[in-house]
């Protein structure tokens, strides 16, 4: 934030000193100009007047919003605006996180979620036009036009044209502040909860990627970016009906001796709370997978488990993502 702000504050400084010299320049050099010019010949006049025009037009120019490179945007712009709970990300062309939400690299992308989870809700591509920033979505919130004006280092946005209500109130309820560390969870990708997914049977929800789907031809919901069941990581969900007055610490044992006697070594585990229900994921290395993680909590009286199965040896380079999708969980019995 530090850099940010003494970027803009040099760059407002610069500003004043050429207003303060185009203000001279009104006050003594125009009109000297104009006493001088009726002694001029007609070409000379006509070259005065040319050089005139592009005076003011450069004038206006340097007054009006910076405009970025063909197709990008001003470096101003770039980073992470965070007003919680809203976070907006605006990647410049090129960027690796435009490829990777399938845009390419020929144009600049946005992503915009929960500034607390860090998990985007709405991304597509962003265009820039003097003063108006255009979102043009991918998720179906269609195209939100919006004035920007940067103030004591804030982002403040004015909606000109969006329909997406929801949109609007995370955009322009209060000024966004750039936030200097874009990657705080450098694990977890934009939209990585995108889309929401319902189990009628076992009575819950669950947000993962937007290419991800739902397989309940088996005893677990399963989930994944593959139908054909070959590919990871994948997410399996298993319900129980528990014995009355059955404790979450029972529960949990109960889980972990399932994976034990399969021959799995417990490597690590974590816990936290998702709406009041404690969590504990036990993670174990080499067990059918590069890495399993094995999640385990008790939700009116049922036994819950959810699986991941990772595909990359470094388990800890995982737990974001998979906390991240655990901590979208709903219920509706």
């Amino acid at each position: 934030m530090t850099d940010f702000v003494t970027r803009l504050e040099s760059e407002l400084h610069a500003a004043a000193l050429r207003q303060e010299r185009r203000g001279r320049a009104r006050g003594t050099a125009l009109p000297r100009l104009r006493i001088a010019m009726g002694n001029l010949p007609a070409a000379a006049f006509a070259t005065v007047l040319l050089g005139l025009a592009v005076a003011i037009a450069a004038l206006l120019l340097s007054l009006s919003p910076p405009q970025g490179a063909a197709g990008g945007l001003p470096p101003t712009l770039r980073g992470v605006w965070r007003a919680p709970p809203t976070e907006l990300r605006l990647y410049d062309a090129g960027a690796t996180r435009c490829a990777n939400l399938g845009l390419g690299s020929s144009a600049p992308c946005y992503a915009l979620g929960d500034a607390g989870s860090r998990v985007a809700t709405d991304w597509g591509g962003v265009s820039l036009a003097g003063d108006k920033l255009t979102l043009t979505s991918r998720q179906g919130a269609g195209t939100g036009i919006y004035t920007w004006r940067l103030d004591r280092g804030r982002l403040r946005l004015t909606k000109v044209m969006d329909r997406n209500r929801g949109r609007v109130r995370a955009l322009v309820a209060m000024p966004l502040a750039f936030a200097p560390r874009p990657e705080a969870h450098p694990h977890v990708p934009a939209g990585w909860a995108a889309q929401t997914l319902t189990s009628t049977r076992f009575g819950y929800s669950l947000r993962v990627p937007h290419y991800w789907s739902m397989d309940t031809r088996g005893s677990a919901d399963r989930f994944s970016g593959d139908a054909t069941r070959q590919a990871l990581p994948e997410v399996s969900v298993t319900v129980q009906q528990l014995p009355a007055g059955t404790s979450e610490a029972r529960w949990g044992a109960i889980v972990d001796s399932i994976s034990e006697s399969s021959g799995c070594v417990p490597f690590d585990f974590r816990r936290f709370f998702v709406a009041g229900m404690k969590i504990r994921v036990s993670v174990y290395p080499s067990c059918g997978a590069p890495h399993i993680e094995s999640a385990s909590f008790v939700h009116n009286g049922r036994g819950y488990r959810v699986t991941w199965r990772g595909k990359t040896s470094r388990a800890d380079q995982d737990y974001a993502r998979f906390d991240a999708l655990l901590k979208t969980l709903t219920f509706s019995r």
